[in-house]
């Protein structure tokens, strides 16, 4: 005689309806799983590709602008301790001597003129302040180099 496939129709429609629940259960899986894949790096809440690339480009820009010609570096390292050391000459040792106060006239110019030229070495694009101090430097270089060898001329 054949086996008989007859069950309960109740248990079998619950059994399966719990296996089921179980096993849509274990295909979801936990929910906090995949909690890593929402931090950096992913594509989640509208992080894209196009603000990587940017993110990239702006952190590029920045070791950019820090890249100056060395001889720039050094012509301001230098022109930066000579300006000290007249300074220093001047209202110490050579204290109301015409030539120095002249002197130092040119070397304040020198630095102003050295200040305006870095600008060039900016990667950023300029703001209203960062203009008009750019401004200023330009005037303050050609005043005060001016003024100096004026003043080393007419005590020449």
């Amino acid at each position: 005689m054949a086996k008989s496939n007859n069950k309960n129709v109740n248990q079998l429609t619950t059994g399966d309806y719990q296996k089921t629940q179980e096993n849509i259960r274990k295909a979801k899986g936990n929910p906090n799983k995949n909690v890593h894949q929402k931090k950096n790096g992913s594509n989640y809440k509208g992080y894209t590709a196009a603000k990587k690339a940017a993110e990239a480009e702006r952190v590029a820009q920045r070791s950019d602008q820090a890249k100056m010609p060395l001889w720039v570096s050094l012509t301001m390292v230098a022109i930066f301790v000579i300006l000290v050391v007249v300074l220093i000459l001047m209202n110490s040792t050579f204290k109301d001597n015409a030539i120095f106060a002249q002197i130092s006239s040119i070397v304040i110019g020198s630095c102003c003129g050295v200040l305006f030229y870095l600008r060039r070495f900016n990667v950023r694009p300029d703001s209203k302040f960062q203009k008009i101090l750019y401004t200023v430097l330009a005037v303050m270089a050609v005043v005060y180099i001016f003024m100096g060898g004026y003043g080393l001329f007419r005590l020449l």
